[in-house]
């Protein structure tokens, strides 16, 4: 069984920042759904050395190592070579592999040269074929601990881990899960979330991190599948709720968005925005939910003064109280509901920076706002945070304050009707 694991990305493009490494996060969280913690990640670039050296220094921590990309039919796929080096073992053409290859290659110029160098596999591997792309996965077991290659192009990857390795692991009769639960804060800072939690968070059953991202923190909990541990984990959770006074939310990983659009169709309801300070950010997450289209019914971005006055916006409220206060966000919000003809009305305006603000209302201090059916609400914060950070934190100000005036519970879990009271 193993426990920690270490992470190789092999490819010059990765290593120039030019690729996003999203593999690593991705199959680090799929690790630790077995039981096993990603230690290390390393990039290397598209030199035999190079990933010669990064075996030899990860084998040192680990016993296992998963690396990614360098499987391809290029000059500069040079993963193989250097994994044969390492265990000392020769690279063979593998027929079925390339039978398997050959049946979804194209008959371009050089494709059989292309079949043979992806059908090469380490002595004595076993072969994982690659159902969504052309180069397997490899396992190779030695002296020097257990390698897994695996394709860079992130569908090939996710494919061959949901197929082979995460089954793989699964044989072990002693393997036990990690189970995660994630507390979400959006009113209340990291520093001050931390501080409350500091007993709990300087041991290890459970073990528990504090994260943090613009307009929420992120309590996590975790521990693993047995009784003793779930007590431990339940324990832990109703002592978190105890010391935060705010309201903490466990999505289960749902989206917020996607939440609130689905609720929204559900009760039949519409929804429209005026934006200044996040420019189409709020709607554009609503957007990004499929179906989305039933219930947003659209919006401004009325950045000026002159532009939030043509959209309803009183002149008397610009011109004495300012576009960055609680009345010109409550105002915004009810004129874009009147104008659309919408169930709500949402509005973001603030100073993101570096320019702006004044004493009362400083750089980084923004409002939102919600006009409902019934009643409106709004929302101030004050964050030191640049220019983007402030911008998504108005966004999720924004999430959580739709969320409470649709009235929804903190708990949600997908896929069972949503809500827990």
């Amino acid at each position: 069984m193993f426990n920690v694991a270490g992470l190789v990305a092999v490819g010059d493009e990765v290593l120039s920042g030019e690729v996003i490494n999203s593999n690593a996060a991705w199959l680090a969280h799929q690790l630790l759904s077995v039981g096993i913690h990603t230690k290390w990640h390393l990039v290397v670039g598209d030199d035999v050395t190079a990933i010669v050296q990064a075996l030899e220094w990860m084998h040192a921590q680990v016993d296992l190592v998963i690396v990614m990309g360098g499987l391809g039919p290029t000059a500069d796929d040079l993963t193989k070579d250097a994994v044969a080096h390492y265990y000392h073992r020769e690279l063979v053409v593998d027929s079925a592999t390339a039978d398997h290859i050959a049946a979804h290659h194209g008959r371009s110029a050089g494709w059989q040269e292309s079949v043979s160098r992806q059908a090469q596999i380490i002595e004595g591997a076993t072969v994982w074929q690659n159902s969504n792309g052309q180069a397997p996965g490899q396992l190779i077991q030695g002296s020097q601990g257990v390698t897994i290659l695996l394709p860079g192009p992130p569908r090939e990857l996710e494919g061959l881990v949901r197929d082979f390795l995460l089954p793989w692991f699964q044989q072990d009769p002693v393997s036990k899960p990690v189970i995660r639960r994630t507390l979400t804060s959006f009113e209340t800072g990291e520093s001050a979330l931390a501080h409350q939690l500091l007993p709990l968070l300087s041991g290890q059953h459970p073990k528990m991190g504090v994260y943090s991202r613009p307009g929420n923190v992120e309590v996590r909990i975790e521990s693993l599948t047995s009784p003793q541990q779930w007590v431990l984990s339940e324990r832990a959770v109703a002592w978190i709720r105890g010391q935060i006074s705010g309201r903490l939310y466990e999505l289960n990983q749902g989206d917020r968005a996607h939440v609130l659009v689905e609720t929204m169709i559900l009760r039949g309801q519409t929804l429209s925005a005026m934006e200044s300070l996040t420019g189409g950010l709020f709607l554009a997450r609503l957007i990004n939910v499929p179906g989305a289209s039933a219930c947003v019914a659209g919006g401004a971005v009325a950045y000026t003064d002159r532009i939030k006055n043509l959209f309803g916006v009183p002149l008397s409220i610009l011109e004495q109280e300012g576009a960055v206060s609680q009345k010109c966000a409550e105002a915004m919000a009810e004129a874009i509901r009147h104008n659309y003809d919408t169930d709500w009305g949402i509005s973001t305006t603030g100073y993101a920076g570096p320019e702006g603000g004044n004493e009362e209302n400083p750089v980084g201090t923004f409002y939102t706002a919600v006009a409902g059916p019934k009643a409106s609400r709004v929302k101030r914060r004050v964050i030191a945070l640049d220019r983007q950070g402030v911008r998504e934190a108005a966004v999720e100000l924004a999430l959580t304050l739709l969320w409470e005036m649709l009235e929804l519970p903190d708990i949600y879990r997908p896929g069972s009707q949503g809500f827990t009271n």
